[in-house]
């Protein structure tokens, strides 16, 4: 079984918990007799195909963005090119973008959407997105939802729950990299032994603002690890709140 994962971003060209999904689905469905490859747009897609160990990533030039949504004027080409190749479409939602290239590309494969997160801050475009988006999720043959918390909280898939489906995202731990003694003093030297750990992309809805209003009450050391759009914003109210306390590391 050939599948295509579509999604606007992956490796290596952003590291998060989506991308991360995305391989995981693709390395651990590899020994069920699953071939995948990824679908993304780049900043620098060269060069066009990367071999990853999990999956071939094919890459469109990433045109221009609106509200972290890209687009791509080169994308619907390679996206048609590999529709030949899959026997299944896996999209992983939101990217209205895709909805626009499954419509345009005509698929008539079988398909199948991971619905991660409901479009919470963009609610003006969530508007306009609306009528697409609700033809987009009533053509597609299922949909996927993490958790039944999900599916009863939010409005969107409630209104397909015939065809829901509950996966939760599983981690592979033998997939991960051995530890490095060497890393591992490294860190215990640098930041100790006792703290709280953060791991993620610094994102609104992280709520990590409201972790660094918590950290004015305690003592104990908060690192924060990963990158993002919030990452500015927070260092400037750590910095503001006199934070000792608390250390961004970047990615890991």
């Amino acid at each position: 079984m050939k599948v295509l994962h579509v999604y606007r971003t992956y490796f290596p060209d952003t590291q998060g918990g989506l991308e991360e999904t995305i391989r995981q689905i693709c390395t651990n469905t590899r020994q069920y007799g699953v071939d995948s490859r990824v679908f993304c747009l780049s900043r620098a897609p060269h060069p066009k195909i990367i071999h990853l160990p999990e999956a071939d990533v094919y890459r469109a030039p990433l045109t221009f963005e609106v509200a972290s949504c890209g687009f791509s004027l080169y994308a619907i080409v390679i996206f048609r090119q590999l529709l030949g190749w899959a026997d299944i479409v896996h999209y992983h939602f939101p990217w209205p973008f895709a909805d626009i290239l499954h419509f345009c590309a005509r698929v008539k494969k079988p398909t199948v959407v991971t619905y991660h997160s409901d479009i919470v801050r963009q609610q003006g475009l969530l508007k306009l997105y609306q009528p697409l988006m609700s033809r987009f999720l009533s053509r597609v043959d299922k949909i996927v939802s993490t958790s039944p918390n999900y599916l009863k909280s939010s409005d969107t898939l409630r209104h397909y729950a015939e065809k829901v489906e509950i996966i939760p995202i599983g981690l592979n731990r033998a997939s991960y990299p051995h530890l490095n003694p060497e890393i591992l003093e490294q860190v215990r030297t640098e930041i100790g032994n006792n703290f709280f750990l953060f791991i993620g992309v610094l994102r609104y809805y992280k709520g990590l603002h409201v972790l660094l209003e918590a950290a004015q009450k305690s003592d104990l050391k908060i690192v924060i690890a990963g990158k993002g759009p919030e990452e500015n914003r927070l260092k400037e109210q750590a910095r503001k709140l006199g934070l000792a306390n608390v250390q961004f590391v970047g990615f890991v």
